[in-house]
């Protein structure tokens, strides 16, 4: 699951905010198997928050 984060993370750093079909389909073109759990995670780290039908990365985590 690291790795999948990882990616995950890597993503929403270039996509800031995308929407909840969108990103499930990228990521799982990006290799990730269970995009539902890796984006559950992010949001229980509060590296990214749910917004109106889409996903952000919180402000903080953008220079990291």
């Amino acid at each position: 699951m690291d790795k999948d984060l990882e990616i995950a993370i890597k993503y929403f750093k270039t996509n800031i905010s995308v929407g909840e079909i969108i990103v499930l389909r990228d990521l799982k073109s990006l290799g990730i198997r269970e995009p539902e759990k890796v984006i559950a995670e992010l949001l229980r780290e509060g590296i990214i928050t749910r917004g109106e039908g889409c996903y952000n990365l919180v402000r903080e985590k953008r220079r990291e």
